[in-house]
């Protein structure tokens, strides 16, 4: 039971996520990218490198050092935050961008299935599963809508530089297109339908939602 509580499930998402996108760079060329190192630049592969790495790294200090409270406390604080960005990734994909994709995206995939799916699906369960005792306080919420606002923000500025995400596109996700018909603050009848600016904000409330709801439920499981 013990293995199951503290350790299955987090090799499952280190497994999951880091396969994932290290198949996806193998992928990326016949998925449409110029090169396989764009896919750096999405919020998916960020956000499943991000809990991969994490969640490795605490695997490793749990099993060999044992000792590292503070390194411990620290890292299952990073993997609270990671589990909100890598959970928004799931529901940005299969609620705004699978419906929308074309069959050029190729996102029916192992390495779709693996970094959108069962990553985001394992990490949630750890996240509750897990016996350790988060001192999760409110500033937690806030700390976990800032991954997607630091990547907006950076995916802006990349934008006005005209930066390729590797498709051609100056823009990673079609929502976040400050230059669509719908601008930053206006309405279309085409994708995205609504400007840049509301998708974010519109984002950033998802992200302090699910924060605010996993702190909740966190401490009540403690």
């Amino acid at each position: 039971m013990k293995f199951i509580r503290v350790y299955l499930f987090k090799i499952l998402i280190a497994v999951c996520s880091l396969g994932g996108v290290i198949i996806s760079f193998f992928t990326a060329q016949q998925d449409g990218y110029s090169i396989w190192h764009k896919r750096l630049l999405y919020f998916t592969v960020q956000s499943n490198v991000w809990i991969g790495l994490t969640t490795l790294f605490l695997l490793l200090v749990l099993i060999f050092a044992k000792r590292s409270v503070k390194t411990i406390r620290t890292l299952y604080f990073l993997k609270f935050i990671f589990s909100v960005s890598i959970t928004v990734t799931a529901i940005v994909f299969f609620c705004l961008l699978a419906p929308f994709a074309d069959e050029s995206y190729h996102i029916w995939t192992l390495s779709g299935f693996l970094t959108h799916l069962f990553a985001p699906l394992f990490s949630i369960i750890d996240l509750f599963i897990d016996g350790y005792k988060l001192k999760a306080k409110p500033l937690i919420v806030f700390a976990s809508t800032l991954p997607p606002i630091a990547y907006g923000t950076v995916c802006a500025i990349f934008t006005c530089l005209n930066v390729d995400f590797g498709r051609g596109d100056n823009y990673p996700y079609i929502f976040m297109n400050h230059f669509s018909s719908a601008g930053l603050f206006g309405f279309s009848s085409e994708l995205p339908f609504l400007g840049s600016a509301y998708w974010i904000v519109f984002i950033t409330l998802i992200t302090a939602s699910i924060g605010f709801f996993y702190y909740k439920l966190k401490n009540k499981n403690r």
